[in-house]
């Protein structure tokens, strides 16, 4: 199977028929963006950001290195770090990138399958970065190192979107039956299924996971108790509207999005108590590319209440929120892509 094939499916997106939507209305708040300059950061097509110590860690899928480091504090470009290629210490291409704890940061190579661990080393002013594990499967398509020896993985295991693995990359419990809106969809191949509900998961340190759907509006709320995955809540405000391509042959598992629709959930930051998901609600039919721009981040707590709804003044490509200081951390087109930060309302 052409793992590289499954990664870039989901930037097919063409026009299809209609579909309905059942969400709720919340009153939003407007936010102000802020503008960080740092002198010397130059970035090509951002693909994640994470808080990493006193810094910033920025994946970056068309720089000379796969990674900027900025140091907050000092307002201050450390540099580029992650070499691209083959090597054992080098990346393809990363998925996302997940906190780990407050000095670690870590990400998914889905075409090297394996997970890597990357740390600031402020003694030597360099960026740290071990592999922990290698994978096997390849329809994984975000791993996420969790707790004493396991991990947890988005994908298609079995008929199953998330499983929990010990560390010899075992699964030791599965949960999530991949969506369908009705009998038709449930006879679509959960492997076309899987890549039509893509998505970004992130988990807390205590367990808690969530998951948002790019090309549909659903949350997934699960917790890990003992290795075990538990379903606290789902969130279904849309279906996704796709059908299969087999234009490659039947074992391609190709879909066709409809381009009328708004692309959805980009990006994930939670904590213990709260669930921020940045949402694009622009199609790819009218704003071409803008669809990656996401003007808007819903905030969840972990029994799926929608809390609040930030309307952002410039819209983000990726992002994470740093809530012990109070700030919204992004990368937006302006018109080059740019850093910056929003404050968080007070509750």
């Amino acid at each position: 199977m052409n793992r590289i094939f499954i990664s870039c499916c989901l930037l097919v997106l063409l026009a299809g028929c209609g579909s309905s939507s059942t969400e709720t209305e919340i009153v939003s708040q407007t936010l102000q963006h802020e503008t960080i300059k740092i002198p010397d950061l130059l970035l090509g097509s951002p693909g994640g950001i994470q808080k990493m110590g006193d810094g910033l860690l920025i994946m970056d899928y068309k720089s000379d290195s796969m990674f900027h480091y900025v140091n907050l504090k000092q307002k201050k470009y450390v540099g580029q770090f992650g070499a691209k290629g083959q090597g054992p210490d080098e990346f393809i291409h990363p998925t996302s990138l997940q906190p780990y704890d407050d000095k670690t940061v870590c990400g998914y190579d889905v075409m090297k399958q394996e997970i890597k661990m990357m740390e600031w080393d402020s003694l030597n002013n360099r960026m740290k970065s071990s592999t922990v594990k290698k994978w096997t499967d390849a329809w994984s398509f975000d791993v996420i190192p969790y707790g004493q020896d396991q991990f947890v993985g988005n994908g298609c295991f079995n008929d199953s979107m998330f499983a929990v693995f010990d560390n010899q990359g075992v699964p030791v419990d599965r949960a999530g039956e991949y969506p369908y809106k009705d009998e038709n969809e449930r006879k679509i191949s959960v492997f076309n299924r899987a890549l039509a509900y893509q998505g970004t998961i992130r988990v807390t340190p205590k367990g808690r996971l969530a998951f948002a759907a790019m090309c549909a509006k659903m949350l997934f709320l699960y917790e890990i108790r003992d290795r075990h995955l538990v379903r606290n809540k789902v969130v279904i405000d849309r279906y996704a509207d796709y059908k299969p391509d087999y234009s490659g042959g039947q074992a391609s598992y190709s879909v066709v999005h409809n381009g009328k629709l708004p692309v959805c959930y980009r990006d994930l930051s939670v904590t213990e108590s709260r669930i921020y998901a940045l949402y694009s609600g622009r199609s790819f039919k009218d704003y071409g590319l803008a669809e990656w721009e996401c003007g808007y981040i819903y905030v969840y707590d972990w029994a799926g209440n929608r809390l609040a709804l930030y309307q952002l003044d410039l819209p983000l490509l990726c992002f994470c929120v740093d809530e012990q200081s109070g700030i919204i951390y992004g990368i937006a087109n302006n018109p080059e892509p740019t850093l910056v930060c929003f404050p968080l309302p007070q509750s």
